[in-house]
């Protein structure tokens, strides 16, 4: 199954005062590693949902992850296969969508938890005709995205809401767990970010 509708897109449609940024890759990947070393430091049960691009991406992270399960059983882990990568339940859910995908051309990581929530929701932009795989390790890093960054509760639970839509979408069979995790996770507004206080943040970065 493929699904060319961009979560961006859908997150922009039910939240359009949200502010859009450009990012490097370079900059995605410091801002998603502080976001999963705070679900660490918490030490709490959390909502975490990452969507890779490809299999190859996920597998330099893929340690994180599992410390990052050990926390919660709520881990999501999405990603279009290069080789092995295969819808799985194990330490977490790793769920493969179709290189075809639209996701295959974004870059997602949301964290829902009781003192800490933030998203991360992008789309590359289309700057090439190489694809990914053409492209050489020196571009790699300057590959550019669009999206938003926030620790905004309300806007962090709206995108998991979506990317957990998607999710059955793919492995209908985790209904019921990713029931438990809205009810427990996005049923009710969570207490104000201690880091962020009750406004909204919106936050964003690019490096060279």
């Amino acid at each position: 199954m493929s699904n060319s509708t961009s979560v961006l897109d859908h997150l922009l449609r039910t939240s359009p005062d949200l502010h859009v940024q450009i990012y490097f890759k370079s900059s995605l990947t410091a801002l998603s590693h502080a976001m999963e070393d705070q679900v660490l430091a918490e030490a709490a049960p959390s909502l975490v949902i990452a969507s890779f691009q490809r299999e190859r991406f996920y597998l330099q992270e893929a340690q994180r992850y599992k410390r990052i399960s050990q926390l919660t059983p709520q881990v999501y882990v999405l990603a279009a296969p290069d080789t092995s990568f295969t819808s799985s339940s194990g330490n977490y859910e790793r769920v493969a969508f179709p290189p075809s995908d639209q996701l295959s051309q974004e870059w997602h990581l949301v964290v829902v938890g009781a003192r800490y929530s933030a998203c991360l929701i992008c789309r590359e932009k289309q700057g090439t005709d190489e694809s990914i795989e053409q492209l050489p390790i020196s571009m790699d890093q300057n590959r550019r995205f669009e999206g938003i960054w926030t620790f905004d509760n309300a806007v962090s639970r709206q995108a998991a809401n979506i990317l957990l839509d998607r999710i059955i979408d793919y492995r209908p069979e985790l209904s019921d767990k990713v029931k438990q995790a809205k009810e427990s996770f996005l049923r009710e507004p969570i207490a104000p970010n201690e880091s962020t206080g009750s406004g909204r943040w919106h936050h964003g970065y690019s490096r060279c």
